[in-house]
Order: structure tokens, then sequence, then C-alpha cells
């Protein structure tokens, strides 16, 4: 049976929460003495089906609302949320909001000066060929079965396998101390298959999925048994693979891992509260040549159906194309309102919030390695010995040490400029800009790739990396 969650709210379902609720909390928030205020509402609808090895794991729906109100006063920011949509409590949590700013600002040595921004009076409405609510759960189910079965079927020696489903809908109504009077929405789609394989006592696992800001129709536009039968057989496959080589050489990174050193070591160094919290090794390299003249970065949140793109962020700013590399000299940070003040500059739409119990970092959206002219077949036979690396399993945040590290699914040894045998899993390492001067082929095709982030371990946001094939030298680690 499926499992229906709904937290309790005065508003009835589907009544949108009209903007003058919000407007007259920020007004009283300005009217107490506070120097800026914003009021978001956000409503979050999500269902899960997860089928492991055949049995349902995972089949519930959820739905939660709430205003998050933020107040600044002097060097503080104050923040209230209530799940309480009615006046009166959205009052109450202003001047909540307002006591915390005040009371911290009394603690605080420096002023938050915001910059000049121009309030936003704009609707925009999620673009979808098909709406998760016009699609019966029983369908849902029997793709998220489907997969399942593929890989089952795929190989007798699949041993483990897990396939999931997830749908998010996001609503969101702000109000700020600009004059801001947006609404928007958000909906986005991703699926997951992985099989772990056995024999003769050694393990070798393949995973596949596939997500975007878009609707069901990314479902309706997959064969689930050849999405679940090819990642089964690619485990498979890995049961035959020599072990890696090991040592300083070059390495073909695909999209994926090129994403990972996008993400997880430039990225989170470039976001500006890093940087004035003296946690970026990037601090004082803008202007400076930080890569080979092939490297380009930009995080950009307005890429069409990119899993991380958002029409604005958590304060109301619309999204925006940030160059943070470019030809190789870095170009700077991405802002929020407060960073932006900071920097005197202006924000880029990167301060995203998990939800509205949580407060405003300055976030990635979608972050990623420019493509330049090459073919991979190009690429692979320019290298005269080297290593072609294959999807990446997980990577290390490291903004303050500059440190890349990451973990690689698969890889094919290269030799005079041809692929050659297949290897296991190993690790790339070894400092980011050294790798990135390294730089001397970049493909021409930009793959994208889906998840989520979290700033540390926490406050976790949808996301995007990738990056085209690159060529760069760095450590591997043999498995």
């Amino acid at each position: 049976m499926e499992n229906q969650c709904f937290s309790h709210s005065f508003r009835k379902e589907g009544e949108p929460l009209t903007l003058d609720g919000l407007q007259k909390s920020v007004n009283l928030a300005l009217k107490l003495g506070g120097e800026f205020a914003d009021a978001r509402f956000e409503n979050t609808k999500i269902r899960q089906i997860s089928v492991v090895n055949g049995s349902i794991r995972t089949f519930n729906s959820s739905s939660r609302s709430g205003v998050a109100l933020r107040v600044k006063s002097g060097g503080s920011w104050g923040l209230a949320s209530t799940t309480s949509m009615d006046l009166e409590s959205l009052k109450t949590a202003a001047k909540k909001a307002f006591e915390l700013a005040e009371k911290s600002s009394g603690y605080s040595h420096k002023k938050i000066t915001l910059p000049e921004v121009k309030g936003h009076k704009k609707t925009v409405k999620a673009t979808v060929k098909i709406k998760h609510e016009d699609v019966d759960t029983q369908e849902k189910l029997g793709f998220v079965k489907a997969l399942d079965s593929a890989q089952a079927k795929a190989d007798k020696r699949v041993v483990n396998r897990t396939s999931n489903y997830v749908e998010t809908t996001r609503n969101y109504e702000l109000v700020n101390g600009f004059g801001s009077e947006l609404q928007w929405n958000e909906v986005r789609t991703i699926f997951l298959a992985m099989s772990v394989v056995s024999e003769a006592g050694k393990l070798e696992t393949s995973f596949g999925r596939k997500y975007g800001t878009v609707g069901y129709e990314l479902v309706k536009e997959t064969d689930p048994n050849e999405f679940g039968g090819k990642v089964a057989k690619e485990a498979v496959e890995m049961l035959s693979a020599a072990k890696p080589p090991s040592g300083f050489m070059p390495v073909i990174v695909d999209p994926d891992i090129a994403g990972l050193l996008a993400h997880e070591v430039m990225g989170h160094a470039s976001e500006a509260d890093e940087v004035i919290r003296q946690r970026s090794f990037l601090s004082n390299v803008v202007g400076k040549q930080v890569g080979s003249e092939l490297v380009t970065m930009v995080d950009d949140g307005t890429i069409k159906q990119a899993y991380g793109s958002i029409p604005f962020d958590s304060e109301g700013t619309p999204s925006s194309r940030t160059t943070i590399i470019k030809d190789g000299v870095y170009k700077g940070f991405m802002h929020s309102l407060e960073t932006a003040g900071e920097f005197k500059t202006q924000p880029t739409g990167n301060a995203r919030a998990q939800d509205y119990n949580r407060r405003v970092f300055v976030r990635m959206t979608n972050t990623f390695f420019e493509p330049g002219d090459s073919t991979l077949d190009e690429l692979i036979a320019d290298t005269k010995e080297g290593l072609l690396a294959i999807k990446g399993i997980s990577g290390m945040e490291d903004p303050v040490g500059g440190g890349f590290q990451g973990r690689v699914l698969k890889g094919y040894l290269i030799k005079s400029g041809e692929k050659k045998e297949l290897v296991r899993s190993f690790t790339l390492t070894g400092k980011a800009l050294d790798i990135l001067k390294t730089v001397d082929m970049v493909g021409k095709k930009l793959e994208l790739d889906g998840g989520h982030c979290g700033k540390g371990e926490e406050d976790w946001v949808p996301v995007t990396t990738g990056g085209p094939f690159m060529r760069a030298k760095m450590i591997v680690g043999g498995g």
C-alpha cells in the first residue's frame, strides 16, 4: 500500500499563497527596524519508489510547506520559519526573525552591506511534456520493477540490484525589500539502476542514471529493459577487468570525472562565502593564470532541462551564467547578496537554501568545463601511453587545500594511440591547479551529470556537473 505523508497547512491543496501576506510580513520587519527583509514560501512534493532485488523497498509520497522569514540588522541575519500560513503566524515569524537579528548584531564586529539590486515581479512556470500527477502511480512502480527485472535477466552473476525513481515538484513564492514579487516552480525527475555482480569471490558493480528539470517524459523516453540490462552487463564486464596502472601519467577523463574536478575542488572554492571565511585556496588568484589556455569553467543555472537549473535563487536573484575561469585565467566567484556586498559586485543567483528551515549559502547550480575542438578519437590517437578514465564514483571536497581526489569506476589503457585493455576501479589525485595547467586537449562534446550537493555534509541542493573529455596529467592509484 502507498504511504501518504502530508504536513499540516492552513492552505487548501493547490491554492497559491497570496503574495500579500508575504509582503505584509516583510513590511512589518522593516517597520520594526530591519534594514532588509525577505519572505519565501515553499511547497515541496516528493514521490519515491525503490525496488531492491525484486522487493519494493520504498513506495511513498510526501508534501511539506513552510515560509522562511529573514531579516538583516547591522552585521547579522535573523531567520524564522513557520508552517502556518495565516497572516498572524507570518507576522509572528517576522518579529522573531527581527529579534534574532538584533540580538546577534550585538556580537557582530562588522556591518553587512547589500548591493543595490533591482526588484523583479515575475511568474515562471516549469515547462514539462508530461506532468507527474497525470501518470498513474502503478505505472511508475511498473517502470522501476522493469528496471530491476532487466538487471536480473541480464546475467546470473548479478547478485544485488537496486532501482530508484524520484519525482520532485517545488513551488515558490517570494517577496523582498527590493520590491520583488516572484512565483515559480521547479520540476525534477531522476531514476537510477545499480548492479552488483559476483564470480569466484570477486565483486564488481556498475550504475546508470537519467535526470533533469523535466516531467515524466524522461521515463517515457527510456526503455527500462535496455537501460537496466546495459547496467548489469557493464558490471559483468568488470569481472574480467585487469589491475589498473599506477603513477603520474596522462589521463583522458570523461565528462563525469571532469565534472568532479570542476565541482568538488574548483567549484566549492569559488563559492564566495568560503572565500570570506578564508576557506578557499582561490582567494588570491583572481586575474591569475590557473590553468592552460584550453580551460574555461562556468556555473550556469539557466541551462534548459539541466538538473541544477533554477529560475531564481532563494533570495530572488535571477539565475545567471558566471564565468569562473576563462582561457585559463581565474575570473572570480559565485555570490549571494551578502557576499556581493562584501566584494562590491552584483549577486550571481547562487544563494540557495535546502528548504525553509535552513539558512542560505552560496551554492553551485550547473558547474562545468566548456568544450574544446577535439573528438574523443583524436584525444586517444594523440596519446602515446596513458589511461582513459570512465565514470566517477565519488570525489573529495577540498576548497581549503585545493587537492583533487576522485574514485573512478573503470578505465582503458591507451598504448600507441589506441584504446586497449579494460581496467578496474582506481583513484585520480593531484593538486587541482597543477592538473589544470597540464590540460592540453579538450573534447568538443559537453555532457552533464545531475545529482545533489551538500555544503560539507548537509544542506543538500540539486546540482549538475560536467564537461567534455579532457586530457591532463595526474596521479593514478591502482585498485
